[in-house]
């Protein structure tokens, strides 16, 4: 079980199916610390909202309620969807590429514009799911341009659980991030409640590959703590 999970959902997305205060309650009933709420950016047809970012408060205690999205590509730039007026209220800033991107463009294709991406957005923290087999991309340059920004690569439950990567794949980022020497974090990637806080499927990729748990950011609450000042350090 996660500490504080980086990665959820609630029906703002239109792909997560609870709300905010649900998902709450649910980390409160489970003992989790933290939970970062980082619905999708506009691009995916999600409900940005602006009196989310700017006035709600958790009101569930012993939960820390972190502010974010999980933003999409924009083209072929480097653009993100990432509101700027947001970003002031927003504690950790996750970028994947999801189905606005046409698929069947190649692996040197997504990797470019991801990197072009981190080169373009210094407020990102986090690359989603990369290894989404629809969306193929070198993992040791994706890796290496994240270890050169301070960004994590994500190992996702979710995927791993439902079987929406490939286990082959999975095995084959852990053992990049782990070559390259860059950060990585372990995310439930909840849309259904029942997934808050969950890792059980990706820990085995871990221990297989002995992976240095140092630098696993979501370890513990207070490493991810950590990594958040950081990253709000180096953005400052």
């Amino acid at each position: 079980m996660l500490a504080v999970d980086l990665h959820t959902h609630t029906f703002f997305s239109q792909c997560g199916i609870h709300s905010h205060l649900e998902l709450l309650e649910r980390a409160r009933a489970l003992g989790i610390q933290g939970v970062a709420i980082t619905d999708h950016g506009s691009e995916l047809k999600a409900r940005v909202s602006g009196p989310f970012f700017d006035r709600f408060a958790s009101p569930v205690s012993g939960v820390r309620l972190l502010k974010g999205m999980e933003c999409n590509l924009i083209g072929d730039s480097g653009e993100i969807d990432l509101p700027k007026q947001y970003v002031r209220f927003m504690d950790v800033v996750l970028l994947g590429i999801h189905p606005n991107t046409p698929t069947g463009l190649g692996s040197a294709v997504y990797t470019a514009r991801l990197v072009a991406a981190m080169d373009r957005n210094p407020a990102i923290d986090i690359i989603t799911h990369p290894n989404e087999p629809n969306y193929p991309v070198d993992f040791r340059a994706v890796a290496r341009a994240a270890l050169a920004r301070g960004i994590a690569l994500e190992l996702n439950n979710s995927k791993t659980a439902l079987r929406r990567s490939p286990d082959d794949l999975t095995r084959a980022l852990v053992q990049a991030v782990k070559e390259v020497g860059c950060r990585l974090v372990i995310t439930s990637d909840t849309h259904g409640i029942n997934e808050l806080g969950q890792d059980d499927a990706v820990l085995p990729f871990l221990r297989e590959a002995d992976f240095p748990s140092e630098r696993v950011v979501t370890r513990s609450a207070a490493s991810v703590y950590a990594f958040l000042d950081e990253r709000r350090g180096n953005k400052s």
